[in-house]
């Protein structure tokens, strides 16, 4: 294996891998913001959230297509811009029915972008024989952090969600020039042997894999999309305060990505999904029961850690599935997880705006209860 170019294409990846984390971590780090800019209610937050989840949705179903018929790298780029200038518009937007159309386009560009950097990633392993997707994830969650981060010193010092954006988003687009050109293309085989997969039935195994990540990935959702609300409106927290949700989330979601492949060497596959879920459940808990803001991060930054190793364990495991081809086992986990990312949030406003933001967070509390339960179907099927 030539390291060098493996490093060299692994750290442009990277940097593609990095624009919707960044995204998403403006997004909703400056959400108290927008709400406020935008006049809007619970409810109109939760709307808006659903074209967002709606439109990514569909360009996770539609991606696939473009990808054989355009390749993942033509792909990744365009859709990058795209999701840059929608967040960039979104930031701008004066009432609640601009927001959720320039929402519809940053989730088509979060959609297209999140399948062609995965493929760019697969392909990077199968080519130098070597893994690097965790790495690459933990440069999402890096971005998800610069964004947030990014988010609360902006609001801290006053400044509008649009020169945030402007300033954040336009000094990452300096380094493009440099890690577009050294995307790869497309291994000729790939869209074909995809084509080509059988349509037998899935086992039941892949299902609950699929599943339990769409558990994992709603909760994160409600973290990113509703925890600084949550700060900001119920527990008394200032809008910069409130903005380091998804920030504490992040960075600790970062660190055991990074030790994410030693720990599942040294504690097993079920240990560690059910010790990542006992502590996701706690920290919820927290998040609820306490009163402190500062409690509530240390809540957050708690799930961020339990849930960091569970969804690239149910990803592995459905993959390596016998008897089932690895790409289809991901294809189905990557629907299902990311319909709970994008569709669970949104109905938390239609609920909060009839409960109250509380009471409807207790159905994350729930989830996290059912997410401890189904790592059982781990230790069964033990490896």
């Amino acid at each position: 294996m030539k390291w060098a170019e493996f490093t060299i294409a692994r750290a442009a990846c990277a940097y593609f891998f990095i624009c919707p984390g960044l995204a998403y971590g403006l997004l909703t780090s400056r959400l108290p913001a927008l709400k406020t800019q935008t006049e809007a209610d619970e409810a109109q937050i939760g709307l808006i959230l659903l074209c967002l989840g709606l439109s990514s949705v569909t360009a996770l179903i539609g991606s696939g297509w473009l990808i054989a018929r355009w390749g993942s790298a033509l792909i990744l780029r365009l859709a990058s811009l795209v999701l840059v200038l929608a967040i960039i518009l979104c930031t701008l937007a004066s009432d609640s029915v601009q927001l959720g159309l320039t929402c519809i386009l940053a989730g088509l560009g979060m959609g297209l972008v999140d399948v062609s950097m995965n493929t760019q990633g697969i392909q990077i392993e199968r080519r130098y024989a070597s893994p690097c997707m965790s790495l690459l994830h933990a440069a999402y969650s890096f971005g998800g952090v610069l964004g947030s981060l990014t988010g609360a010193l902006f609001a801290g010092l006053g400044l509008n969600p649009f020169i945030n954006a402007a300033v954040v988003l336009g000094a990452y687009i300096c380094f493009r020039p440099w890690a577009a050109p050294k995307l790869m293309t497309d291994m000729p085989s790939e869209t074909i042997t995809q084509q080509q997969k059988s349509g037998r039935s899935l086992p039941l195994f892949v299902i609950l894999c699929g599943l339990l990540a769409m558990i994992a990935y709603a909760v994160e959702g409600s973290v990113a999309e509703w925890g600084s609300l949550l700060l900001h409106t119920v527990k008394g927290a200032s809008e910069q305060t409130a903005a380091l949700v998804f920030a504490a989330f992040s960075i600790a979601t970062v660190l055991c990505r990074l030790a994410g492949d030693r720990l599942r060497s040294s504690w097993g596959d079920f240990l560690l999904a059910l010790g990542g879920a006992v502590l996701t459940l706690c920290g919820m808990s927290l998040v609820l029961f306490f009163a402190d803001p500062a409690a509530c991060l240390v809540g957050y930054a708690l799930m961020g850690a339990g849930l960091a190793p569970i969804v690239p364990i149910l990803f592995s495991r459905a993959g390596s599935y016998l008897g089932v081809s690895a790409g289809k086992a991901s294809a189905i986990v990557s629907i299902l997880s990311y319909s709970g990312l994008l569709f669970f949030p949104p109905l938390l406003g239609f609920v909060a705006h009839k409960e109250g933001l509380s009471d409807a967070l207790l159905i994350v509390l729930a989830a996290c209860a059912i997410l401890c339960s189904g790592t059982f179907i781990l230790r069964k099927n033990a490896k």
